[in-house]
């Protein structure tokens, strides 16, 4: 028996405007990417304020996160002030800061040449030490854990080496490897754990606003060392910050935070081994979102994660590890580029279709004869429902309803890997046109979403190296 599309679908966006109508008339919404989390997020827009909205089902994150909102804002620290939480805590508004963080700055600005860029860094390190500086917590509040135990350690290790080293089936004594994940352990214990450490501060979650530097990310913040943040900070994977950068900046921090000289030589080893640990989670982080759940932005930070992990390694002794610097040595050669790798000036032009296999076939290639052609009519159909037929798949109502589809992103996942490998090869032999084509019924719904989406997708991963095109023959 064939179950026809249900109508009462709900939608974390349906849930948000739901939820802000509470607060006054809303002029428009906007749904907005959440990264690396199950998130889910979009701006809210009246006529005198614009709010931020967040919809998770995880009640006691959403908790953690609005009391540690509350507490900080208190205290006069810049970060977003909770104005509204629906009654069954999944949802919560809170103030918008600004549509630029740090992050985004690295893209069209160089560390070298902008000390706005290295201002920005001094700013969000001054502001560490305040944080850090929080003792008076209420832990039942925390989660998932109020402190920085042996079981998050485990947990963080294990992460790397089930998420990271397992995907990449990278060979390895596994005996070996937990006797060195006990060494670790005993080391990262053996500096103070009495401060409190936010878990995420980096650059994607230092928000921008009038030349401060505002923090967003921190429902994970739970008590630690003093080293985690700034480690976090200054290895950050995606902003590829230049290592005299980050000797300048962590000597600045070393100076603000001890007043003893004698403890600056021990200071710099806890930031290294704490930073090995935080890039070792790091990389777990890379593998689980990029190489299992897809997400090319995070596949394309491994390489940086690798070169950030061959940096601290060199400022380390690891001669009571065995089987951690041999798995380094090998990641180290499989993922730094070398220099015999031929480099290609000529840009890729990809070609992305949408059309409808009912009326016409799909476009040929005319330059080479080659390129992929997807069918599309295996998802399932919004153009069935009487209140989407008039609409494509780039209206929101369309792509929220696709994109929720777990089949639908199985199908763009392996899409996507295979257009990428072509993709790498296509760049190393010089090659300058791949055309990619997406069919269903109509060429309206789901060919134009999967042809956005994998367009999408491939930016993210791809960036500068290829040019996009996309044409919609039915829309």
């Amino acid at each position: 028996m064939i179950n026809s599309v249900q109508n009462s679908a709900v939608y974390p966006l349906d849930l948000i405007e739901k939820e802000a109508n509470k607060l006054g008339k809303i002029i428009r919404i906007e749904p907005i990417s959440s990264s690396g989390s199950n998130r889910y997020y979009a701006i809210i827009y009246y006529d005198d304020s614009t709010i931020l909205g967040c919809y998770n089902r995880n009640v006691r994150e959403n908790e953690a996160f609005i009391y540690f909102s509350n507490l900080f804002y208190e205290s006069n620290l810049p970060v977003p002030q909770i104005l509204h939480v629906s009654d069954d805590k999944t949802i919560y508004f809170q103030t918008y800061i600004s549509e630029l963080s740090l992050f985004d700055l690295l893209k069209i600005k160089n560390f070298h040449y902008d000390n706005e860029i290295v201002d920005y860094y001094l700013q969000a390190l001054q502001l560490l030490q305040q944080f850090n500086k929080f003792t008076d917590i209420d832990f039942s509040k925390t989660y998932p854990k109020p402190s920085f135990d042996s079981r998050s350690i485990r947990w963080d290790l294990n992460y790397f080496k089930y998420n990271f080293l397992k995907i990449i089936d990278l060979p390895f004594d596994e005996d070996k490897l937990e006797n060195d994940f006990e060494e670790l352990e005993n080391i990262v214990f053996s500096y103070s754990q009495n401060y409190l450490s936010l878990r995420d501060y980096q650059s994607a979650n230092l928000m921008l606003n009038n030349n401060k530097v505002y923090v967003i990310d921190f429902q994970g913040a739970r008590i630690g060392s003093q080293m985690y943040d700034v480690a976090a900070l200054l290895f950050d994977s995606k902003a590829q910050m230049p290592n005299d950068i980050r000797e300048r900046l962590l000597l600045f921090y070393l100076n603000l935070i001890n007043s003893d000289n004698n403890k600056f030589s021990k200071l710099k080893d806890e930031f290294y081994w704490i930073a090995l640990f935080r890039q070792m989670q790091a990389l777990g982080t890379f593998g689980y979102r990029g190489l299992i759940q897809h997400k090319p932005s995070f596949t394309s930070s491994i390489p940086f994660g690798v070169n950030n992990l061959e940096i601290i390694t060199n400022n380390l002794n690891l001669n009571n590890l065995v089987e951690l610097p041999k798995i380094f040595e090998i990641l180290i050669d499989k993922y730094q580029p070398k220099s015999n790798i031929k480099k290609v000036d000529k840009t890729l032009n990809v070609k992305i279709f949408s059309f409808s296999i009912k009326n016409q076939y799909p476009p040929l290639d005319s330059e080479h004869g080659g390129g992929f052609v997807f069918d599309c009519r295996c998802l399932a159909n919004p153009g069935r429902l009487p209140e989407m037929e008039k609409l494509n798949g780039k209206d929101k109502v369309v792509i929220e309803m696709i994109k929720s589809d777990e089949k639908t992103q199985n199908f763009l996942n392996y899409i996507f890997d295979t257009i990428s490998l072509a993709i790498n090869e296509y760049l190393e032999r010089g090659y300058t046109l791949l055309q990619i084509s997406f069919g269903c019924t109509g060429g309206q719904h789901r060919s134009v979403y999967c042809a956005e989406e994998i367009a999408r997708r491939l930016d993210e991963y791809f960036g500068e190296k290829i040019s996009i095109n996309i044409s919609h023959l039915n829309i």
